[in-house]
């Protein structure tokens, strides 16, 4: 049993899997912020933002995440020679952009007992459900990649907190704190999918003071 796990860490560890897995993340965060009805929202959510900023932020969490990602893979695994070195720079500002405008651009509904239906691009409630699944389910893959592939610091230390917090991720030492952190925020990361799949799974409009219409 346990070399039939070490064969499959081995397996979801290699570089292509963590690349495709990666690049398949950005993408299904991309995708799921565009179907999120809740952006489009005048409703208040959090820190007395309006939902369509309170998504902004978050959305944007999961691509500060990925990037940071992106630049610790390049610098142990790059997948080719043949681009700059801060290629990944260029794509995150692109991101960035694209999610910026595509905000700024969006108008915010209100019911006024017109049924205006959402926006002809927005898919379905059960295919935003199931694109919210895909990206958090991709989301815990990334963490338990980065975390199978460092390994323990220092295999002496036998309490839980040292194996399984303390010692991962190049471990809590002098010199290491700042990528100890960045690399322990993909639980954030986690949390933030979870959080938007149980907005997806209980989206009804009324709640966001959205058209009827819109809990197709």
């Amino acid at each position: 049993m346990n070399s039939i796990i070490y064969e499959l860490a081995e397996f979801i560890t290699t570089p292509l899997f963590r690349w495709l897995f990666l690049f398949l993340g950005i993408m299904l965060t991309l995708l799921q912020y565009l179907n999120s009805p809740q952006r489009f929202s005048y409703k208040k959510a959090k820190f007395g933002l309006s939902f369509k900023w309170y998504m902004y932020l978050l959305c944007m969490f999961n691509l500060f995440t990925s990037s940071l990602t992106t630049m610790g893979q390049w610098s142990t695994i790059p997948f080719t020679d043949k681009l700059p070195e801060y290629w990944y720079l260029y794509l995150f500002i692109l991101c960035f952009a694209i999610i910026t405008q595509m905000t700024v651009d969006s108008e915010q509904y209100l019911d006024d007992g017109t049924f205006s239906p959402p926006p002809p691009y927005m898919l379905s409630q059960k295919y935003r459900v199931l694109i919210s699944y895909c990206s958090l389910l991709v989301d815990i893959l990334l963490m338990v990649q980065v975390y199978i592939y460092f390994g323990i610091t220092d295999v002496n230390k036998k309490t839980i907190l040292s194996k399984y917090v303390l010692e991962r991720f190049g471990g809590w030492i002098s010199g290491n704190k700042l990528d100890f952190l960045f690399d322990w925020s993909g639980i954030i990361d986690v949390l933030i999918k979870l959080y938007i799949l149980v907005l997806q799974k209980d989206f009804y409009a009324c709640d966001y003071g959205l058209p009827p219409s819109w809990n197709a």
